[in-house]
């Protein structure tokens, strides 16, 4: 009789081949939910590039789209992206992108691109800049009159005198400043070809400035800016008195920002720039501004100014927060006139300061606003 033979080979080759089928079912889970593996190349009708979306979020995850808005044939869009990752523990971003219309010199006049210095500017390329939370373009001038926005289901066109963007929001989390950058511009590119006005200027940055940390403030020159102060009557005894600033600097563009010391968190943002297109678009207001005495440049009741200097024309601007607006009308007992002076003589003794930094004409004094 032959011997019986026992297969105990046979349960450990079924146990490895187990192990192997539990890996490969990991591997495609964790492919699936922490990178873009078989996901979609591009999203928002071909508008956003998933490589450069990626890099903007800076982490591992899988990209999906929220929400889209945008209308047949038309370069206005709105979208939101989602970036989520399972498996990393990192936390979930979302941001949003969307074509938008704006006005005058909008990065230093609303409340709602507050903290200019902040921000890193483009040194070249594109007019723009990002932070981590949020970021814009400015699309080329011949992009003005023929890109809007979409507000709901709506294409709301562009208005007489508006200024058209591409701009950015994160709703959850921090994006990567140069990768926000490069997918704003890729964005605008888009855009600005299919309302046929793009132009090779608008281009990604080789290089963003940078904000230099804050440090307290020198009453005798504030925003390091030589034999700069703040009037008297700005300086608010425990409401609005120098505290910290915070400077960033580039070529076209310098922006300080003032965290005056206080209960209130009163702040003063001031903001000079040589660039061209917002320059154009702080202009583009008919009525606003008004000739200085000696064609010197032109002024605007809203603390803004544009110079005629040596290297061409330069604009600035001083906006207050709301903090600091309130402690002005606490302190002037809710004289309108009083606090316009305040302001007005503000923006004098900036002007004052930085027109030796760019060969302006001196002004002294700047002429009643109203």
């Amino acid at each position: 009789m032959a011997p019986q033979t026992h297969p105990r080979g046979k349960k450990p080759v079924l146990l490895g081949a187990a192990a192997l089928v539990v890996i490969a079912v990991l591997l495609a889970l964790y492919g699936w939910r922490n990178t873009n593996i078989l996901g979609a190349e591009a999203f928002c009708d071909g508008r956003l590039d998933s490589k450069r979306l990626q890099s903007a979020l800076d982490t591992t995850g899988r990209v999906s789209k929220v929400a889209e808005q945008a209308g047949d044939g038309h370069p206005e869009f709105r979208c939101t992206m989602e970036r989520s990752s399972l498996l990393t523990g990192a936390d979930d971003l979302k941001v949003t992108l969307r074509t938008a219309t704006e006005e005058g010199a909008f990065p230093f006049t609303t409340a709602v691109w507050k903290d200019p210095a902040d921000r890193s500017y483009f040194k070249d390329g594109a007019t723009g800049a990002v932070s981590g939370r949020s970021g814009y373009v400015v699309l080329p001038h011949d992009c003005w009159a023929k890109i809007g926005n979409v507000q709901g289901s709506r294409i709301v066109r562009p208005g007489q005198h508006t200024v058209a963007a591409v701009e950015a929001t994160m709703e959850q989390g921090m994006a990567d400043r140069m990768g926000l950058a490069r997918l704003l511009v890729d964005v605008a590119q888009k855009v600005a070809r299919q309302a046929g006005c793009d132009t090779p200027d608008l281009r990604a940055p080789s290089a963003l400035s940078e904000p230099a940390e804050p440090h307290p403030t020198d009453a005798r020159n504030v925003c390091s800016l030589p034999g700069f102060s703040l009037p008297r009557d700005a300086v608010i005894t425990g409401a609005a008195e120098p505290g910290r600033e915070r400077l960033n600097r580039q070529p076209e563009t310098w922006t300080c920002d003032l965290a005056l010391q206080g209960g209130g968190d009163a702040r003063l943002s001031l903001a000079a720039t040589s660039d061209a297109a917002l320059v154009r678009a702080a202009l583009d207001r008919p009525g606003v501004f008004k000739d200085l005495p000696g064609g010197k440049g032109m002024i605007s009741p809203n603390q803004e100014a544009v110079l005629h200097c040596a290297g061409g024309d330069v604009y600035f601007a001083a906006r207050w927060n709301t903090a600091y607006d309130n402690a002005l009308r606490d302190h002037t007992g809710g004289d309108v006139s009083k606090a316009g002076d305040i302001r007005r003589a503000t923006l004098q003794n900036f002007l004052n300061a930085a027109a030796t930094s760019y060969s302006c004409p001196s002004l002294s004094p700047l002429p009643p606003q109203g």
